[in-house]
Order: structure tokens, then sequence, then C-alpha cells
């Protein structure tokens, strides 16, 4: 481990020089700065996390020039707001955590405090931050909006109270309804998993959880209500694990209405043994493999014990060997915490975002349900 306090530049770029690839997180970067950066590294293998706050850029704080360069030159760079973490990462080697900015201030004059990291297993959280951050940044910026924030900042008369008339077009953490519940529910069994490379399409197919989720006779869905969010996963092999390919809103289970058809079973003869309904409505799906949707364990290796009440509960209660993996065994869903469903909507908003959604043309070419729920009368 070293420390990095005052002028520690040339220390920057021997790191840099021995990397092939580099991410960095910094509030405020400066033209100058990437520049020079550019001279000593292809800027194909740089991603760059910063903030996108019009008012950084009026105060000259940051420069959105320096950022444009950087589109310019093929780098990737995204934009997070209240974003103050300053990281240097090389390749998977090592690390810098600092308090300096990517400014010739942060390298160069101010009085700053850093540490170069290589332990594997810090290097390896940092970059998971890293993607984390990214996730919540999703589209990279563009020439277009360069040119867009460069003509509002042209309209601004300095001062004007820039700091609070200007807009800040970074990304937030995915925010939820807090007036709903959030579920996982979980398709296939343990002897019947699929590989990664099975396509979402295929299972939307099969299981026509477009329409419905299927439940036996014996676990009918009454925990669920109207507007609450079910999560729609696979279970894979190779990783063992639950693959999160679509979203829907539950529709609040009735007795004698919400069980499968004669002719339902026929079209799928698995829902003689799953003849119940958990109906859903608009129902949104990956339009990729499984490997291309989010992974259930991410988001337990993430937050563990905080993943669902019932594990945050007996956390709460004193228990301390837990494992939240346990929770899903034998169990047809699963319920998430606030915090589960916030890490959970901002990863499927972002597989969305890289892979697309099925089309509404594939899901109307498929069988539909036998009832329409609002011509239906108890008989």
């Amino acid at each position: 481990m070293q420390i990095f306090l005052r002028n520690w530049y040339q220390s920057f770029f021997e790191e840099v020089g021995k990397s092939n690839q580099l991410r960095i997180i910094s509030p405020f970067v400066k033209e100058q700065l990437v520049r020079n950066l550019q001279r000593n590294f292809d800027f194909s293998n740089l991603e760059l996390i910063t903030r996108f706050n019009l008012a950084d850029f009026a105060l000259n704080l940051s420069s959105l020039n320096g950022l444009r360069f950087c589109v310019e030159s093929d780098a990737q760079v995204f934009g997070i707001k209240e974003l103050h973490s300053k990281v240097y990462l090389f390749d998977t080697r090592s690390a810098i955590v600092t308090s300096a900015n990517l400014t010739s201030g942060g390298l160069v004059n101010n009085y700053e405090c850093g540490l170069l990291i290589d332990d594997q297993k810090t290097v390896n959280k940092l970059h998971a931050y890293f993607e984390e951050l990214r996730h919540i940044g999703k589209e990279p910026l563009t020439l277009q909006r360069c040119e867009e924030w460069a003509m509002k900042l042209n309209t601004v008369s300095f001062p004007n109270n820039v700091a609070t008339s200007l807009p800040d077009y970074g990304k937030s953490q995915t925010k939820i309804d807090t007036s709903k519940r959030y579920f996982v529910k979980f398709f296939g069994t343990s002897k019947n998993r699929v590989p990664l490379t099975y396509r979402s399409k295929d299972e939307v197919e099969r299981a026509l959880c477009h329409y419905a989720c299927g439940f036996s006779a014996a676990r009918k869905p009454r925990q669920f209500q109207d507007g609450d969010i079910v999560y729609l996963s696979r279970m894979t092999e190779r990783p063992d694990d639950y693959a999160i390919f679509g979203r829907a809103e539950a529709i609040k289970f009735v007795e004698g209405r919400d069980r499968a058809t004669e002719r339902e079973i026929l079209e799928r003869d698995w829902k003689a043994d799953w003849p119940i309904y958990l109906r859903v409505r608009n129902a949104v799906f990956i339009n990729g493999s499984m490997g291309d949707c989010v992974l259930l364990y991410d988001l337990v290796r993430k937050l563990d014990f905080e993943s669902f009440p019932t594990t945050k509960s007996r956390y709460e209660d004193g228990e301390r060997n837990i494992n939240p993996f346990r929770t899903l065994s034998q169990q047809p869903y699963v319920e998430l915490t606030e915090k589960g469903a916030e890490w959970l909507e901002s990863r499927f908003q972002s597989a969305l975002g890289r892979v697309g959604r099925i089309d509404e043309r594939f899901l109307n070419s498929l069988p539909q349900s036998d009832i329409e729920i609002s011509d239906w009368t108890p008989s």
C-alpha cells in the first residue's frame, strides 16, 4: 500500500502506463488533464463516471469540453447525481482511492490524500462499486448531448444564481413505489434447470407468463394484492441460480376465477399440476438469453440478509448465521425488501436498455387467457 498526498501526477501516469483498461470515478474533470491522459492511453479502453450537473460546468468546477473530448476519443462517460467518490482503477491489478478529482488541482496543487491498493479482494469490490454506478448511469454520454448542453450554457448570464437555475442531467438510483410490494416468482424446478443460453422468448412461450403465473393447488397466491410487482425468474444451471427475465403487475387472486381452463391445460399440459393462476398485466420481458438477465445471486451477494424481509427480520432479532439462499428453498416465490427491490429494478431496467424488450407482436401471437377479467362474474 502506498500513500499519495500532494502532487502525485507522475505516480498516476506511471500506473496508467502499466494498464490496458482504465476506469475512473471523478465528480470533476478538467480538459487539460484528459488531453494529457489521451496522449498516454487509448481512450477506447477508458470508462469515466462523473457528474452531468451543468452548474459545475458554468462555475468552471468541471469541463464540458473535457467530457466532449473524451467522447470524441471513444471513451465511455456516465453521469451520476450527487457523486462524491474519487476512484482510479488500473485493470484489475490496482486502484487508487483518493480525495483528488481528475483536475490539475487534484493531481498537482491541492493537499489531497489517497491510497494505492493492490489487494485483489479490495480491488474487486471497487470494480463492483464501479459497475453499480455504471448501471445507474445507464446510457453513455453522446456528442449530441454535449452540444445541447453547450447551447444551454450559452444562454446563462453568470452568475444569475447559476447553481440553482441549471439542471443536473446525471442519473440517480432507481426509485420504487413504496406503496407496492415486490416479489420474485420462480419458474422451473431444480430437476429441469435451463442453461444461460436459453432464450427468454422460449420461456415466455412455454410458461405463457405474459398473462398468468402457475401455482400448485396447495399454494394459492393469496398474499398478492392488485398492483404488486412480480419479477419473473427461471431456474438455471451452471450456475444454479435464478435469472430474472420479466416484470409484471399482479392482479389479486380470486377463488373460482383464477384457475386454468380445460383448453389452457390442453395447450400446456404442465398446467394440470400447476392449475392455479396469479394473473398479471403490463408484462415486460428482456429480449435475450438467461445470461443477459439479472441473476438473483448477484442481489444476495450484494445485500446479504437485507435481500428479503424474512432474513432481515431474523438478523434484527439477533440471528447472525443466515444464508439468504435457504429462504428460496422449496418456495414458489419470495418477497423483496425495499432495498432489494430498488437494486433489482435498477439492474432490470439496465438489462432492458442493453438488449431490448420482447415486442408486443410476439406476445400477442401467443395463446391468451380464456377469461377477460373485466367481464368475469362469480358463477
